[in-house]
Formats: C-alpha cells, structure tokens, sequence
C-alpha cells in the first residue's frame, strides 16, 4: 500500500506542468517570455500587496529608488554608473531569495502562486524537482540574473555569447547612448506612472527598455503563432493520426545566410531539400522549419519564415503541414523551441521525431559535444539524441524541460 502510495506521489511530482493551464500575460510579449516570474506576480494582487508590504523587500525597493535618484545627479557621464543603479548586486539577490524563502512559508498566497500558476505554467521546469520555497528561489535568482545580464549587454556593451548575432545595436561609447540612456532612464522614473512599488520593478522596467532601445523585440515577432503562422497547421493537427506515422514530426534546421541579399543559404536550401525527401516518404505527418532573426547581425529575414516559402512556392507542401519556429538562434534552441511547440500543439512527444540538416550538421549535432553544448548553455538537454537513420537524418526524443525561460538569451528565451 505504501509502495502504491509513494508511486502516485511521484507521479504527481512529475506532472507539474498543465498543458491546459493558461499563463498569465502583462501588456509586453518579451516580459512574459524572459520574466514570466514577474508577470505572474503583477497579475496577482494579494501576491503584490505582500511582496510591497514585506519589510524586508520594501527596504530594497526604497534603496533602490534612491540608488537611481543619486544617478541623475553623478552619473550624466557615466553609462556604467548609471546602469550600475539599476543592477542586483549578488548581496541583494542572495538576501532577497532567502526573504522568499522565509516569506512563503509564512504566506499562502505566495505558496498559492507557486502551486496553481509557476509550476503549472512550466515556464521553470528544469526547477520542478525543488521543494516550493526552493523554488521560488531559484525562479527569481535566473530573472534577477537575467535582468543583469540585459544592463551588461544593451546598457553597456559587454559581448553576449553570441556576440555577431546578439549585441548592443549602437556605439554605446557615443554622447548619443549615453544621453539616450539617461533621459529613458529620467522618463521612466519622473514621468511613468507607477503601479507598484514591487521591488524588481525599476530594473525590470529599465531591462525591458534597453531591449526597445536597441530594437531587440526578437522574442515577440510573430506571436501570437498559433493566431498568425501556424494557425493553419494547429488546426490540422487535430485530424491527425499519429499512430499512422513511423514519426510525429520531421524538423528540418536552419542555416541563414551571411549577408542582407539572399532569405535563403545554399545549405539551407539543401536542408530543405533533404527533409522533403523524408516528408515525401511519409514518415510524419508534419514538417518544423526553425531559425529566426540570426544571421547576418540584425537582419531583417527569419529563416523559418522564408524555409517555408520555400516549402510551399518550390515543393508544393501545403501549408497546414507547415510548423514553424521563427526565433531560434542557433542549434540548442532549434530543439528547444521545436520541442516547445510539439507540446503546445498537443503532438506527441513520447516517441522520437526526426531532425534533418546537412551532412556537417548532421555529425555535430549528434556528436556529444552538441549534448555538452545544451548542458552549458541552457542547463539540461533539450532532447535526446537517438539512432541515426543515414548521414543527414538523426532521431530526437524532446524533453520536457524544453518549457524552461532562459533569460540569458533575451532575444529567444
């Protein structure tokens, strides 16, 4: 009896994640998706009202406010002085997780917003084996990191790990940033209105301004998807039978190309071709283009919108066979948000699909070095790589931890 018991509590432990639980939203795609954290919180009014009244956390705000009111007076010149008053200094982040900590064993309502809305969301699914309090610590110690992570890169210019893909769009050496930053900075503080007096607000605020600034919306282009790009394909799925296919899915990867003239390399073109050739074995019923606003530095073509383009104008697919992914910005991701969208759509994720790229890529990506790769970079696997089928087609179970925000990565999170 104690056996059976211990089973179902662990099996209840594993389904944290509620495919039909709808997620909070604010007024900001690129908040929800990099700080869904935050967003819950301001949704939820008790949680607010707590959080305000917190003693503890009420200091930090009232010193933070103060911290960027001495920046309009001694940081004019100063970038990094200024964006310094904005930032969670690794002391604040320590204290202000422990006060969660404390404050959720206390507050039901904070327990509540754990429980009934972070877990079931699955937006910190890689934290699902933490103990609530744990939890909570953990989710805000990546948003905080995350928020610094954005004044670094887009305030003051530091290279993100993608550095030719990923960095500050100005000079931020120029009179003009500086000055930029400085009257944002002004406006947000003397002429926002402010709801709350939360206290990640300000630097939140400031974060989600120096991504505008430096036109970083990457994030939000083309959502909602499944009302936009996909709603064809989403609504076909449902008449599917998965059970009539060796595969649920082929994904077919991107490789942009490195100038503003051609929507398509020749290797991405190849990839195309290659995964037509699996598609038009019938080996899934659904084909996933993934690749965003990558390659060259800003530029203006998503490669999964012109992969499918191209799939529909030169094969012929249709378009309610079409799934794509418009915001990955390199391998790791490709997996990740294809995984996303095969739960979202409710296809099946307890069997391999396929993943389909050209020869080199092939190799790489079923190389332990690309599983080395995902652990380093978003913490867990995002799939699992299993048998290869010839020299161009490899098996990929997704995972589930997928789900999980990584605001490291702003621009795809």
């Amino acid at each position: 009896m104690l056996f059976c018991f211990l089973n179902l509590l662990q099996a209840q432990t594993k389904k944290d994640y509620d495919a039909q639980f709808k997620a909070s939203q604010s007024n900001d795609i690129v908040q929800d998706k990099n700080f869904y954290l935050f967003t819950a919180i301001q949704n939820n009014p008790k949680v607010t009202e707590f959080l305000e009244n917190n003693t503890v956390l009420k200091s930090i705000f009232k010193s933070k406010d103060e911290e960027i009111e001495a920046s309009f007076n001694g940081c004019e010149q100063s970038a990094p002085c200024m964006v310094k008053a904005y930032s969670f200094s690794e002391e604040n982040i320590i204290k202000i997780g422990l006060e969660l900590e404390k404050s959720l064993q206390t507050s039901s309502e904070l327990k509540r917003l754990v429980t009934e809305n972070l877990r079931p969301s699955g937006k910190y699914e890689n934290f699902k084996s933490l103990p609530n309090d744990k939890y909570l610590s953990a989710c805000w110690t990546l948003c905080a990191s995350g928020i610094n992570h954005i004044l670094k890169v887009y305030g003051l210019g530091e290279a993100p790990l993608y550095a030719t893909m990923d960095s500050v769009s100005y000079d931020v050496s120029s009179d003009y940033y500086r000055g930029s930053l400085w009257m944002w900075s002004d406006m947000l503080q003397h002429k926002k209105p402010e709801k709350n007096k939360l206290f990640f607000q300000p630097s939140l605020n400031f974060a989600l301004s120096l991504l505008y600034m430096n036109h970083r919306d990457e994030a939000a282009r083309y959502e909602p998807l499944e009302l936009k790009e996909n709603q064809k394909v989403k609504a076909e799925i449902s008449h599917i039978n998965f059970e009539d296919y060796d595969y649920p899915a082929i994904l077919i990867l991107g490789n942009g190309p490195e100038n503003y003239r051609d929507t398509l390399s020749a290797l991405g073109k190849l990839n195309l071709q290659l995964g037509v050739l699996e598609f038009n074995q019938k080996k899934a019923p659904l084909i996933i283009v993934s690749g965003g606003h990558a390659h060259p530095f800003r530029t203006p073509f998503a490669e999964a919108i012109q992969m499918k383009k191209e799939l529909i104008q030169r094969y012929h697919i249709p378009e309610e066979f079409i799934i794509i992914d418009p915001h990955a910005r390199h391998t790791t991701t490709n997996l990740r948000n294809a995984t996303r969208l095969m739960i979202a759509y409710n296809i099946p994720i307890d069997r391999p699909s396929l993943v389909v790229t050209n020869n080199m890529h092939s190799q790489y990506t079923g190389d332990a070095r690309f599983a080395d790769r995902c652990q380093e970079e978003l913490g867990y696997l995002p799939a699992v790589i299993k048998k290869r089928l010839n020299s161009t087609t490899l098996e990929f179970l997704p995972k589930i931890e997928s789900l999980q925000q990584n605001p490291l990565e702003p621009l795809d999170p």
